[in-house]
């Protein structure tokens, strides 16, 4: 029996030093002051552990939680100490108040003390930049470069070299002196094609340093211009790169839906919707909470039905004489819905702006079809005598049918739809005439060219 609980107290002990951190520094110099442990997300900072100095200059970070692994700050108030490589839950420092950074010494931890070799190296070739000319900083630049590169081919496999050539920009091709289109696109596509390269995505520890956001912003504002199937192939591959279950996979799956849950350019949300489905909903085990998840289902539901291209659902309503008047009973060569509030402020001068601009819609065959998305049957009927709206379909949900949050994503109001003669869905937000009669534009000269 004292040997089973023997067993047991070791089995406790053992799992709760697993689970602790604890990193000691020696600082000479320095006393009575607090410090800081935090690390970087993506322009900014987060705290992980606070240590006293004590009277020796001892400080000692430590817990029962892991420090998450990452590039590290070191930092006393607002000021910065020095850099840290944490890949190690238990080791030792020491420095002095002279100079924090280069004279660092580092016990314990391998990936810690080969970053701080790599800063000390570098500092020192840099110093020699000091009263140099202009062509020997040339040099000494050229030194230092050719130094990085071959830390991190030395050192390839280890988080130095990752942090290391994340700070690399890719070599992309210059142009010809008289490019052409293609070279400008053969151009283009590289860049996007090794955009990446210099990053290595399967190293959940990269998610903890100062290169992750700015290039995934940069990136996916960049592609944010391309067709929704090339979005979701990009997404597929990138994430891809990620690792299985990791925080740094749930950060790019939740970059990538956060662009395009509400797109800058109309139609991109189907990025958004692919995105959801298969990495957030539909991934077993991809540690998102159930309210997370809930939420998407909810943005997804609503949102699929009024993706560009799918054919409208049809609204059963009814005109100012209580005739039913359904939306698919419009025969137009294009239909403007508009479903709104009487009392939105918003709604009644779309309105007036629409009334305004009709005669131009009306000449290319549009219709309005001006839906009441309330229930108040007074306050509608107000509605369209007050700003005379007869020249549009007026219908109210007489019947309370149509479900106009989960069919045609009405959270807000008005919410536009522009559809072709068939019901497909040409435009799924609110636009400016112009732009309305631009898609008209190009409908005509896609539908000339099948003809031919």
């Amino acid at each position: 029996m004292k040997n089973i609980i023997a067993l047991i107290a070791l089995l406790f002990i053992a799992q709760t030093t697993f689970s602790q951190h604890r990193i000691e520094l020696k600082i000479k110099g320095l006393k009575d002051s607090t410090l800081y442990l935090v690390h970087h997300y993506e322009d900014t900072f987060l705290s992980q552990d606070t240590a006293q100095i004590d009277a020796s200059g001892l400080a000692v970070f430590q817990g029962k939680k892991k420090l998450p692994l990452g590039f590290y700050v070191v930092a006393m108030g607002r000021s910065r100490i020095f850099d840290l490589v944490i890949n190690d839950q238990t080791f030792s420092m020491e420095t002095d108040t002279a100079d924090y950074t280069n004279n660092l010494k580092i016990k314990g931890s391998v990936e810690a003390s080969l970053f701080q070799d790599f800063v000390a190296q570098a500092n020192a070739k840099a110093k020699k930049l000091k009263g140099a000319t202009n062509a020997q900083k040339q040099a000494i630049y050229a030194e230092l470069e050719q130094f990085q590169k071959d830390y991190v081919q030395k050192n390839t496999g280890t988080f130095t070299s990752n942090i290391l050539r994340a700070g690399v920009d890719i070599d992309v091709p210059p142009l010809p002196a008289k490019p052409t289109l293609k070279d400008t696109i053969a151009q283009s596509n590289y860049y996007f094609k090794h955009y990446w390269d210099n990053i290595n995505l399967g190293d959940e520890r990269m998610l903890r340093t100062p290169f992750i956001g700015k290039k995934m912003d940069t990136y996916l504002q960049n592609i944010s211009y391309f067709e929704p199937d090339t979005i979701i192939q990009i997404a597929d591959a990138i994430i891809g790169k990620t690792p299985y279950k990791s925080d740094l996979r749930k950060y790019v799956v939740g970059k990538f839906a956060q662009k395009f849950i509400a797109p800058e350019i109309m139609g991109r949300e189907g990025a958004y919707i692919h995105v959801a489905e298969k990495y957030i909903i539909n991934e077993p085990e991809s540690g998102w909470d159930t309210s997370s998840i809930r939420r998407n289902k909810e943005y997804v539901m609503k949102m699929k039905p009024v993706l560009l291209g799918n054919k409208i659902s049809n609204m059963d309503m009814t005109d100012t004489l209580d005739i039913y008047t359904p939306l698919y009973g419009v025969k137009a060569n294009y239909t403007l819905v508009m479903i709104y509030d009487p009392e939105c402020h918003h709604c009644q001068e779309t309105t007036k702006k629409l009334l305004e601009a009709y005669p131009k819609l009306e000449t290319k065959g549009v219709k309005v079809y001006l839906a009441c998305g309330t229930r108040d049957k007074k306050k509608w009927l107000n509605f369209v005598k007050e700003f005379k709206t007869q020249r549009f379909i007026n219908v109210f949900d007489s019947h309370t049918v149509t479900d106009f949050t989960n069919k045609f994503n009405t959270t807000v109001y008005p919410n536009l739809l522009f559809l072709d003669k068939d019901k497909k869905i040409l435009a799924n937000k609110k636009l400016d005439v112009e732009q309305y009669l631009k898609i008209i534009s190009q409908q005509e000269d896609k539908n000339r060219k099948l003809k031919k």
